[in-house]
């Protein structure tokens, strides 16, 4: 017999009572006097919370209390009454090892979310964006940053035309239906406030529709048309493997979500007025600066430009950022750090000396079939 309280239907009155439980049926009694009784399943009772008197309503809308909290259980967990599958809630709850099982489980799982679920869900939703939404992220993107951070470009216009022509004729992918590529030079002033050099900083990116942006003081700063090549290739590598999406993306789980679900990228259109301004403060993870690095690498090898040129220019716009990072103040550097997305990386210029040997290797296994030819 189980004691508490009862509570008629709309009445504030408060009595002793007592319920009894015994396979599936169930008798309720006043004063030793059975009030209602039938079948078990038509009892509601509230969810266990520690040792909070549990609340049953009768089949009358009545309500019985009581403090007994172990004696429900232990009728639930025999009779399979459908409350008991809520029971387990607490169960877990009450046992310690369940709930560092739990917690175990919980950071596992929003670990394996974010180092690998985010990741390969950004990638397929990449890839369903269509090329409008990117173009108007792109288009955005580049009037903002004309507005607050570049000037017109200082290379004449004859140069700038012919950098373009090479640009379309050399270097796009045969398959590039998929994006809109342009090549545009700007100048961008340099971090450094006491540079005399008018180049400004050196620096390239890309954006989602091909929108390839070079600086004076990179086209400036090249040995040869080779340095420049690689890091184009660099930039559209970026593009090809939808690099700024997919990092975007990641950032953005809420509209990830939509897109994977609802299959509309619209929703992106509609940000794309606050997405530049997020866009300035990303920076490519090293997974994606790698696939864009062997993506020039590879690119390079089949248009016979010897990698090492990479390396080369590298490791010059290394050795101008360091400089120029050392001047910069706080302010200037947060602008700057998207457009800064290629990190000082002594790894990736050993990468490109590899590669530059096996296109080396290549090359004289062709030397050598011509002259047996």
């Amino acid at each position: 017999m189980i004691q508490g309280n009862w509570y008629p239907k709309d009445s504030s009155a408060e009595y002793a009572a007592e319920l009894f439980l015994e396979g599936k049926k169930f008798i309720f009694y006043h004063e030793n006097e059975p009030l209602q009784q039938g079948d078990a399943e038509l009892l509601v009772f509230s969810d266990r919370i520690g040792n909070i008197p549990r609340k049953i309503t009768l089949p009358d809308g009545s309500l019985f209390s009581t403090k007994d909290n172990d004696a429900i259980d232990a009728w639930l967990s025999i009779s399979r009454h459908k409350a008991f599958r809520a029971n387990y809630l607490f169960l877990l709850e009450s046992r310690w090892r369940w709930v560092v099982t739990s917690l175990v489980v919980t950071i596992a799982f929003v670990f394996v979310t974010i180092f690998w679920g985010l990741p390969w869900t950004s990638k397929k939703a990449a890839y369903i964006i269509p090329s409008e939404a990117s173009q108007v992220l792109s288009d955005n993107t580049l009037k903002l940053l004309d507005k607050i951070l570049f000037e017109p470009s200082n290379l004449s216009a004859e140069q700038q035309l012919d950098l373009t022509q090479h640009f379309v004729e050399k270097l796009l992918p045969a398959d590039s239906n998929d994006f809109s590529y342009t090549l545009h030079f700007r100048h961008m002033p340099s971090s450094s406030s006491d540079d005399s050099s008018d180049d400004g900083a050196a620096n390239a990116f890309a954006l989602p529709s091909g929108v390839v942006v070079v600086t004076d003081g990179l086209v400036n700063m090249v040995n040869n048309q080779e340095e420049l090549d690689a890091i184009l290739l660099h930039e559209i590598g970026h593009v090809v493997h939808r690099h700024s999406l997919r990092q975007l993306l990641q950032s953005s789980a809420l509209t990830l979500v939509l897109i994977m679900i609802t299959g509309d990228a619209s929703v992106i259109e509609e940000w794309t007025l606050a997405l530049p301004a997020f866009l300035l403060e990303t920076n490519y993870s090293r997974e994606f600066e790698s696939e864009a690095d062997r993506y020039a690498f590879q690119r390079m090898t089949e248009l016979g430009i010897d990698p090492l040129h990479f390396a080369h220019i590298l490791a010059r716009i290394t050795l101008d950022a360091s400089s120029d990072d050392k001047k910069a103040d706080a302010e200037q550097e947060n602008m700057l750090r998207y457009l800064s997305s290629h990190p000082p990386s002594p790894e990736r210029i050993e990468q490109a000396k590899l590669f530059s040997e096996h296109f080396r290797q290549l090359r004289q296994l062709r030397q050598l079939r011509q002259r047996k030819d």
